[in-house]
């Protein structure tokens, strides 16, 4: 990946996901999908980008625990990002969404224990739907469970949830290691002004991969 991607890749998760916040349909969607990518990618340690003539297809950011980031300006610019978002009401209730569902991944990945277990963590796997078929995605996934194992990763895992088809991942040989279901929690209604997707931590061993 080339720090002149990060557009091309907002561009594209806001395509893909921008109507599942809420900030959708708003004029600062677009700079609330920027804040996603600045999040996933202010930790990662190895991005790898798939491009086809020229145009962005696809990116898988991978964390190693203990290797160092890919971008370290990521976490600036994220900051830089919220701050733009406060700017108006509807950002502001994105942005408290975007940090109350980030704690709840974080308090799911400590009660699993796979913040113990696992070594790496897949952060964003996004392929552009111009791409889908191509073998791009498996592609992407081959090169990142590749560079896990020659950092000596046993066991890795990702976050995902129940607006996502989870199909692509058991494939690949993971399985699901924890679950939040949103109707035991009606408290993040009370916090946030509505419900999260269930929330699921899927995990495989690298040498399991598929």
């Amino acid at each position: 990946m080339r720090w002149s991607d990060l557009e091309d890749m907002v561009a594209q998760f806001d395509d893909m996901w921008g109507d599942d916040v809420p900030t959708a349909n708003s004029p600062v969607s677009l700079l609330m999908s920027r804040y996603y990518v600045l999040h996933y990618l202010a930790p990662s340690t190895h991005c790898e980008v798939a491009e086809r003539d020229g145009r962005f297809m696809g990116v898988l950011l991978t964390r190693v625990i203990g290797d160092p980031v890919a971008f370290p300006q990521a976490d600036k610019e994220r900051e830089c990002a919220a701050r733009q978002l406060k700017a108006s009401d509807t950002g502001s209730n994105g942005l408290r969404y975007a940090r109350y569902w980030r704690r709840v991944e974080v308090d799911l990945e400590r009660s699993s224990g796979i913040d113990e277990s696992a070594q790496a963590e897949l952060e964003l796997f996004l392929v552009s739907s111009d791409a889908r078929g191509a073998g791009i995605g498996g592609h992407l996934w081959g090169e990142a469970i590749h560079h896990l194992a020659e950092r000596g990763v046993r066991r890795y895992f990702l976050h995902t949830d129940s607006a996502s088809d989870v199909s692509y991942y058991v494939a690949h040989g993971l399985e699901r290691a924890a679950s939040r279901t949103s109707a035991d929690h009606p408290e993040d209604k009370r916090a946030i002004g509505t419900a999260l997707d269930d929330l699921y931590i899927y995990a495989a061993n690298v040498s399991a991969a598929r």
